[in-house]
């Protein structure tokens, strides 16, 4: 329904583009592969949330062809974090579909073994997480009855109660966690690694992270109670994230997790389970289009 309320006026923008619709990763794949596949310069811009920006991304980033193809984006997801801050619309919905004008972007990569032993690889350019707010991303994608009423009436207020009601149930993990040189054993309340400060809705950090800079911001919350956590909400919906003894902000290029038991970790909204991740940064390896 967003789509058909501005698909006249994005055409008229990009009168050359070509319309691709489907709702399934598997055939958005083969849509694409004739066109990822030549040696011609492409445009790709998703039409959709941030799990739509993330698996084409994804597609992208495995080519390794930086200078080959861009990323543009139209909004019509919950929360479309990639798109913020707002700066371009059509109609009311945020885009990023200027094709003279481009951004070259970091992107994070997250190395880690799944729940079959199997060694995967997966790409993010928003950010990543563990801990509450990667268990809160699980819930929003996988919505009981109530919430999903919710998500229908009002985006940000399914967004706060998946929170609350995440933190609520949240119990701390023992892990291991390496950074700068440091090792720290942690009870694991929250974890964030931004290339994006935007995490979900209006929860933000206010760090300064560049497109290009080549690092990521880590935002460590560890052994916090529930009521700590609550209020790290309520703070970071101000953008505000104060660090001390259960607090740690920092710029980091590699980042590894170790965990006994599987935790669930999130990259642009898409969520996997590990017990060892190891995140790095790839410097300037996708081009973006502006707004």
């Amino acid at each position: 329904m967003r789509w058909k309320s501005i698909r006249s006026q994005v055409i008229g923008q990009l009168p050359l583009a070509k319309e691709m619709v489907t709702e399934s990763i598997a055939d958005l794949a083969v849509q694409l592969h004739p066109i990822l596949s030549t040696d011609q310069q492409s445009c790709i811009i998703s039409a959709g949330g941030d799990g739509s920006i993330h698996q084409i991304a994804n597609m992208l980033l495995e080519r390794n062809e930086p200078d080959k193809h861009r990323l543009g984006a139209i909004g019509l997801g919950s929360s479309n974090d990639f798109l913020k801050p707002f700066r371009s619309f059509v109609g009311n919905i945020p885009v990023r579909i200027r094709t003279d004008s481009i951004t070259l972007q970091d992107a994070g990569e997250i190395n880690y073994i799944d729940q079959a032993h199997i060694n995967q690889k997966r790409y993010f350019i928003i950010n990543a997480s563990m801990g509450v707010t990667a268990e809160g991303n699980w819930h929003f994608n996988n919505p009981g009855k109530v919430l999903t009423r919710i998500k229908q009436i009002n985006t940000q207020a399914a967004i706060t109660y998946t929170a609350l009601k995440t933190i609520l149930s949240y119990r701390n993990k023992a892990v291991r966690v390496h950074f700068n040189g440091t090792e720290l054993l942690i009870g694991l309340s929250n974890i964030n690694l931004l290339k994006v400060p935007y995490v979900s809705g209006s929860f933000h950090y206010q760090q300064n992270i560049l497109p290009d800079d080549g690092v990521l911001g880590l935002n460590i919350c560890a052994n916090m109670s529930t009521w700590e956590l609550v209020r790290t909400l309520m703070s970071l919906e101000k953008g505000k994230f104060h660090t001390g003894p259960r607090r740690i902000s920092t710029l980091v290029d590699q980042f590894q997790i170790c965990s006994a038991t599987p935790i669930i970790f999130e990259c642009d909204g898409e969520t996997a389970e590990s017990t060892d991740i190891r995140v790095s940064v790839l410097p300037q390896a996708i081009q973006l289009l502006n707004a």
